[in-house]
């Protein structure tokens, strides 16, 4: 006797992938795109509307994301197996759980990594009217490649929804802001109230606070400051410890304004990581800035903006700075040193001091249509639009403006070489 039906819908199942509390699920084939899915089968008792309404609540609230760092929603059905919905297949991922532990905690760039995608996710959501309400680990998939994804939405409220809303208090305890444990007014600060207790037991194996019952919890989370992360691990960064405490604020107007502000503190922590002692003084960084062809037109101020802005980062050569075929939303001065640009294993050219490059992916989040490699050591300022957004609207439209005029002067000469080539 087969342990699990043979089809859901019009998909044939695979096998089973997990069980939990509302429903089975199921790695299926659909045949319409030709790829393994999974299906979320839904086995709670007719009687139970709540239970229902979470269930479905998911494809309404997910449906309409479409983002690297939340789990697709593809579908939703009904049939005799009970009511299902289909959703993205990621092999071999694992709950984030896993590495919440003291024992088997992530290197710490990794953890930033993981972090910084997480929160542009939510930034995503919450700009699409989806706030989550039951952030923790085990609500997110770590990928092979270490590649965070949101999941289950059941308990999400929209924002701009026309119907009923799920109202009351839901979510896990452990991770809940103060104003989600009252069951007060929610908002996108809820959510990141939650990646901070996250970010806390990714870093240190343990909850910022812990209690026997959900009574002394909530007067701890009323009451009660968060250790600081260097009382537990006194070789975490002090930056670390700032976001943390920011997002574990009791009030929310105190934490941050959005997960894009968050990530954009979280790529500087990276940036300090990456380049521990070697990272040059600001200073230093300015006075390098300034003698670029890009920034000629900058003034002071603006150049002393863009450098708080941007991540430096230096290469070894044969180094592989970007790789054709991912996607990234990152635009590359070069400030010293030489880079190769590679299509497939061709040479089609090199660039130098001044130069730029990942243009079309800063400007459309689109994948590399090229490898870059380091030919000789290379320094180079990394721009993201992120940490534009903490630049002046002056310094903003300044750099879109000098930006745009050096994509449309490489589309001149890109042309111009076509048109020799075939004369």
């Amino acid at each position: 006797m087969s342990e699990h039906p043979a089809k859901v819908g019009k998909f044939k199942i695979l096998g089973l992938l997990g069980q939990g509390s509302m429903g089975t699920v199921y790695l299926a084939h659909d045949p319409y795109r030709n790829d393994k899915v999974a299906i979320k089968v839904c086995q709670l008792d007719n009687s139970d509307r709540i239970g229902h309404k979470l269930f479905f609540n998911e494809a309404r609230s997910a449906g309409n994301l479409h983002h690297p760092g939340i789990l697709r929603v593809l579908d939703a059905g009904d049939d005799a197996e009970g009511p299902y919905l289909v959703l993205e297949y990621v092999a071999d991922a694992e709950p984030l759980t896993k590495y919440c532990r003291a024992d088997a905690l992530l290197p710490l760039p990794q953890v930033v990594a993981i972090l910084f995608r997480l929160a542009k996710a939510l930034d995503y959501a919450h700009r699409h009217g989806v706030i989550h309400r039951d952030i923790k680990p085990a609500n997110i998939l770590l990928t092979r490649e270490l590649t965070p994804k949101i999941c289950d939405f059941g308990v999400a409220r929209r924002t701009q929804s026309d119907t009923t809303q799920i109202l009351g208090v839901f979510g896990s305890p452990r991770y809940m802001a103060p104003e989600q444990a009252l069951d007060a007014t929610i908002g996108p600060q809820t959510d990141l109230y939650s990646l901070g207790v996250v970010m806390f037991e990714l870093l240190t194996g343990r909850a910022p606070f812990i209690a026997a019952g959900f009574s002394q919890l909530l007067q701890k989370l009323m009451h009660e400051t968060p250790p600081c992360l260097h009382q537990i691990r006194q070789e975490l960064p002090s930056r670390l410890d700032d976001i943390v405490q920011r997002a574990l604020q009791k009030a929310s107007q105190d934490r941050y304004p959005s997960g894009k502000a968050m990530a954009a503190d979280l790529a500087l922590v990276y940036q300090d990581l990456h380049l521990g002692e070697e990272r040059p003084s600001r200073e230093e960084m300015s006075e390098r800035v300034r003698k670029l062809s890009f920034f000629e037109q900058f003034s002071e101020q603006e150049v002393a903006q863009i450098v708080d802005a941007c991540i430096w980062e230096q290469y070894a050569p044969e180094e592989e700075i970007i790789a054709e075929g991912n996607l990234d939303q990152a635009f590359f001065i070069i400030v010293s040193g030489e880079v190769s640009v590679l299509k497939g294993s061709r040479l089609i050219s090199t660039l130098g001091k001044g130069d730029c490059f990942g243009e079309m992916g800063y400007l459309a989040r689109a994948r590399r249509t090229a490898t870059i490699i380091s030919r000789t050591e290379v320094c180079l300022i990394k721009i993201n639009a992120t940490l534009m957004e903490k630049t002046s609207t002056d310094c903003q439209l300044h750099f879109s403006h000098v930006f745009l005029q050096t994509l449309i002067e490489r589309l001149a000469r890109t042309s111009e070489q076509l048109a020799h080539k075939r004369s």
